[in-house]
């Protein structure tokens, strides 16, 4: 297999290649753990059986250049792209976008990860004061848990247009819980996530953002509780390893969360 790939994409963590009779196969570099791989497969699966709009892993493989995983190839541009190619069509496809994850979040997933852990892992690990720290963790602790899939990266670079409609990819940061955190993360991912910084994009993501959230809050309004609090903690964990994009932005955004739930701020 690995004498005829030829490459379709590169992330942060894998290279994607197509394989042979309508296959790719995803690559991920050495540095990725076992544990990262194996709950990709297993949430791509669980969202498959789910009847979610998904490519479905067929294997797992070890190959000279790593472990990866063997999936059908879906054909289609990603709806970043499709976004910009018909720039008119945005509000739709933002639509689209929002009951997408509602549908996601209609999901059970008990058998991953807690996103509640995540969370304490990453503000623990994270850059915060200790005192930033405790007190965001005393918060986390009073919030109601719960048993939904959710994606943990859900943003338009991983949702591809394909012709049945919107499919989402990468699942490699899914975990259960409540809804609204895996609301407020995509929100984050749209407006301060990796990608251009420009003045006029930087308007374009914000007001995406936005458009996204409330589509979403039309369709299932009682996936938004608990809201300041989960925007806070779900803010703080991100610094841990988020990519110095839009910083001043979004420390300015951190810190009026974390403001508006009586924590602590970043920036002083």
């Amino acid at each position: 297999m690995e004498d005829n790939l030829s490459v379709l994409a590169s992330g942060a963590s894998a290279r994607v290649y197509r394989a042979a009779e309508r296959h790719v196969v995803k690559i991920f570099h050495a540095a990725v753990s076992e544990e990262m791989i194996d709950r990709e497969f297993a949430a791509a699966t669980l969202a498959a059986d789910c009847g979610l709009a998904v490519a479905r892993p067929v294997e797992q493989l070890r190959l000279r250049a790593g472990r990866a995983i063997l999936y059908p190839e879906i054909e289609g541009p990603t709806m970043m792209r499709r976004m910009r190619m018909r720039p008119l069509r945005s509000g739709a496809l933002l639509r689209d976008m929002a009951a997408f994850h509602r549908r996601i979040h209609d999901c059970p997933a008990p058998g991953l990860r807690s996103l509640r852990e995540v969370l304490r892992t990453d503000i623990l690990h994270g850059p915060a004061d200790p005192a930033v720290q405790q007190a965001a963790l005393g918060l986390l602790d009073g919030l109601s848990d719960g048993d939904r899939l959710l994606h943990g990266d859900f943003h338009i670079r991983n949702i591809l247009m394909a012709r049945i409609g919107p499919v989402a990819i990468d699942w490699s940061k899914a975990a259960r819980g409540p809804a609204t955190p895996d609301i407020m993360r995509t929100e984050m991912l749209m407006r301060f996530g990796e990608g251009p910084q420009d003045w006029l994009t930087n308007r374009a993501r914000d007001w995406a953002a936005r458009q996204y959230v409330e589509h979403y809050r039309r369709i299932m309004p009682g996936h938004f509780v608990q809201v300041a609090e989960w925007r806070a903690v779900v803010a703080l964990a991100w610094l841990r390893a988020r990519a110095p994009v839009r910083r001043k932005a979004f420390l300015a955004y951190l810190d009026g969360a974390l403001a508006k739930v009586g924590l602590p701020l970043i920036m002083g």
